[in-house]
């Protein structure tokens, strides 16, 4: 008995030390200072990482784990608190009612699931910045969307590694 609990606890704690590296890397890949012309092309890193942890384990990763993302987000990019983090929470749910099946798709057809929902969240925060004035780009929605597209089959791959691995 005893050493079953020990497994868990070793899983928790390789699992929390994946999920803190993922995280620290798509926050500094976020942070990393690009001029204008790439600013359109850089994917949300912190996005496509949350998505990634909640597509391989949505019993261990929720709405909260999406909120949580979402309000990392709201800091690190100086937008008004509570837009990121009501957009990351209302995807991170659809994902996770969406999880049955996801579980069943091909890395091709994830792709293709996360270039609509990064469309998706692209154009809630828009909608949230132009409610309170704040001007957009709409070349800015697709541009990020489709080098989302480009960096989600690595951010796939090596989420799916670790959990095949370490058995999660």
């Amino acid at each position: 008995m005893y050493l079953m609990e020990e497994k868990l606890m070793n899983k928790s704690k390789n699992l929390f030390k994946y999920v803190f590296f993922s995280a620290m890397i798509a926050i500094v890949l976020q942070l990393v200072p690009v001029n204008d012309y790439f600013a359109y092309l850089k994917p949300n890193f912190l996005l496509l990482m949350n998505l990634g942890w909640i597509i391989f384990m949505p019993h261990k990763f929720g709405v909260m784990f999406g909120a949580l993302n979402g309000l990392i987000f709201d800091f690190i990019s100086g937008v008004p608190i509570g837009i990121n983090m009501i957009s990351f929470t209302l995807l991170s749910a659809m994902v996770i009612y969406l999880s049955g099946w996801l579980s069943y798709f091909s890395l091709n057809q994830r792709t293709v699931f996360i270039f609509s929902v990064v469309v998706l969240f692209e154009l809630l925060v828009s909608t949230f910045y132009l409610s309170i004035e704040i001007p957009i780009d709409i070349a800015h929605i697709f541009l990020i969307s489709i080098t989302s597209l480009v960096v989600w089959p690595l951010i796939d791959i090596w989420i799916g590694r670790v959990c095949k691995v370490n058995k999660i």
